[in-house]
């Protein structure tokens, strides 16, 4: 197992690092089927990698790619600006959003904290002539309904300590019972604002201003007047609650008093599991998410003495009504980072990358076609481009006005050439008729021999300067074309009407110089006399001769002349002559520096040489 896991993670790090690739692998446990599977995909990704890095250089390489990424590089900093101001605008429009936030906040519990106030201004005075109002009864309650119809109360009137109240607008007194409110009050006897969600006069939820009530000429509580504002009446005649924004009055401990809405909803666009009592003293607006899941900006107002205060909400995504730039801040300064570039890139295309290609087509084409352009074709292009347009033109005028002369020249040279192998030609021919004729003055046999073999040789090299200007090509000679030549003519000059030959011939294209092509040719004809000399069938069939050339695929060549033998016959090399052809014949191999091979297998005489094939020069003498 631990094997496996090494390989695999050789394997996911194999197109990185190549050299990891282990050679063995302990036990034949691999994660792959063989070392060899795993060697051979780690290489094909290295090659996908090396393909990609690639096709990437050569994307960069070009000059529309590499001036895109220099403004890109160039303009990145404007855009960079363009972002930040983006979000300075956004940051102010945030700041103002909140500053607006406030004031709709205010408004919105304007004519509610007024009501409020009024209450508690209610409640403080009535706690001063309470304690006189209780003395009557009647009177106490007259005045309490008085103040009832008055204003927009629901309730007035006292109660003590126990929760008994004797003097309201009610029609009877009665008893709500120690609740915890009335705790908190007795506890803390002071001026403040409570709710009561269930009011047992209203029958309803009220929200009442509460002052402590003291006996005349001492410091004894004897209960607390009690002013309360339904709910209902505290909701402004246009409604500001929606789904978005909400407005609510707070007291200290954190608890609803009022909502622009419905009051049961109120408490769902409050801060999730927080106590809102813990952000009443904060001067900025925050944010945080509502009991909805809502992101809300929140901005808290104290009032009324720092014991009542407005709060104000509307979603985090108001601040962005104003419009998709804010909301999108990025995105029109990207937006004109990519128009710039491709603005600039149509530019560049327009001014210079376009001349520029139409500069390389014309360059190939004259390179390939030789075929020139007219300086009007880049009669748009800027001053720098059509001067290196014009010198374009005018080296290429150079170049084919040079390549004229050259090829007058190399014609004159080929004439003149070809003119030198004819007259070679005509003299040697002229040399092997003199020699003829004294051949034909001559009383001895020997000498007709030798005169006859002299006279072979000098038709031989006749029959190759022919070949040398008739041939195509002046620094190279087609050897196929050549030896068909010298074979056919030495065969005519060799075979008589008693001795017919059966000639093949196998030649593959082969091109020389002539430093290799003249003593090739002078080695096959040698080689084709002495053939000639001893060629012979051991039946009533025509005597056979064949000869072939091939080139291998090292670079070298091969020629073999091959003459069928007689029933019986003389070697060559036991013939009562000087030897001379054999002396050629090595000699001829040496200047091509290759190797003879002769052989003799009672059928067959055979001649073969190997040599290597130079490059189409001259050779130094």
């Amino acid at each position: 197992m631990r094997d496996n896991a090494r390989l695999a993670t050789w394997f996911r790090i194999g197109n990185r690092f190549a050299f990891l690739v282990p050679q063995t692998i302990s036990e034949g446990r691999a994660c792959l089927e063989t070392q060899d599977d795993f060697y051979l995909i780690t290489k094909r990704t290295n090659a996908d990698m090396v393909n990609i890095l690639m096709a990437s250089r050569r994307a960069v390489d070009r000059l529309g790619v590499r001036f895109a990424i220099v403004l890109a590089v160039a303009l990145l900093p404007l855009t960079i600006v363009s972002i930040v101001r983006s979000q300075s605008v956004m940051s102010e429009a945030r700041a103002q959003s909140e500053a607006s936030l406030d004031g709709e906040t205010l408004r919105a519990v304007a004519s509610e904290l007024a009501l409020i106030e009024e209450a508690k201004g209610a409640a403080a005075a009535l706690s001063q002539v309470m304690p006189q109002l209780l003395l009557t009864p009647a009177a106490c309650q007259d005045a309490m309904e008085q103040l009832v119809l008055r204003q927009a109360f629901s309730f007035a009137g006292f109660y003590d300590q126990d929760g008994n109240v004797p003097c309201s607008n009610a029609p009877e007194p009665f008893n709500f019972g120690v609740n915890d409110n009335l705790r908190g009050q007795i506890l803390d006897p002071r001026a403040t604002v409570l709710v009561n969600r269930d009011a047992p006069v209203s029958n309803g939820s009220v929200i009442y201003a509460s002052a402590p009530v003291y006996a005349p000429q001492s410091a004894t509580l004897l209960g607390f007047v009690g002013v309360s504002v339904p709910h209902s009446a505290l909701v402004p005649k246009r409604q500001r609650h929606t789904n978005d924004v909400a407005f609510l009055t707070l007291n200290r401990d954190g608890e609803v008093l009022t909502s622009t809405g419905q009051f049961n909803n109120a408490l769902d666009v409050l801060p999730e599991n927080v106590e809102i009592a813990d952000f009443l003293d904060r001067k900025e607006p925050f944010t945080r998410m509502d009991r909805m899941g809502i992101m809300r900006t929140y901005a808290v107002i104290p009032v009324l003495n720092d014991r009542i205060f407005a709060l104000g909400t509307w979603p985090e995504s108001h601040i962005r009504n104003s419009g998709f730039y804010l909301d999108n801040p990025a995105f029109f300064p990207v937006l004109m980072w990519l128009a710039s570039l491709a603005v600039a890139w149509f530019a560049s295309l327009v001014l210079v990358t376009g001349h520029v290609v139409r500069l390389r087509d014309s360059m190939r084409l004259f390179a390939q076609k030789r075929r020139r352009v007219e300086i009007e074709t880049f009669a748009a292009a800027p001053q720098e481009l059509r001067e290196v347009a014009q010198a374009h033109i005018e080296m290429t005028d150079q170049l084919m006005r040079d390549e004229a002369t050259l090829e007058d020249n190399v014609r004159q040279k080929e004439v003149l050439l070809r003119e030198v192998h004819h007259r070679v030609k005509n003299n040697l021919q002229l040399i092997a008729s003199i020699m003829n004729m004294q051949m034909r003055q001559s009383r001895s046999p020997e000498v007709k021999q030798l005169m006859r073999g002299l006279h072979d040789r000098v038709l031989s090299l006749a029959t190759i300067h022919r070949g040398l200007y008739q041939t195509t090509g002046v620094a190279d000679v087609r050897m196929d074309e050549l030896l068909a030549d010298i074979v056919r003519q030495v065969v005519r000059i060799g075979a008589t009407d008693e001795k017919s030959v059966d000639l093949k011939m196998t030649f593959d294209e082969l091109h020389l110089n002539p430093d290799q092509a003249v003593p090739l040719s002078l080695m096959v004809t040698e080689a084709l006399t002495n053939a000639l000399k001893y060629i012979g069938s051991k039946d009533d069939h025509p005597p056979k001769l064949r000869v072939r050339l091939w080139a291998h695929e090292d670079g070298s060549a091969q020629v073999r002349i091959m003459n069928s033998l007689p029933a019986e016959t003389l070697s060559p090399r036991d013939e009562n002559a000087s030897g001379l052809g054999s002396q050629l014949l090595e000699a001829f191999s040496q200047q091509l520096y290759g190797e003879i091979e002769r052989s003799n297998d009672g059928d067959w005489f055979i001649i073969s040489v190997k040599f290597e094939v130079e490059d189409l020069l001259a050779k130094p003498d």
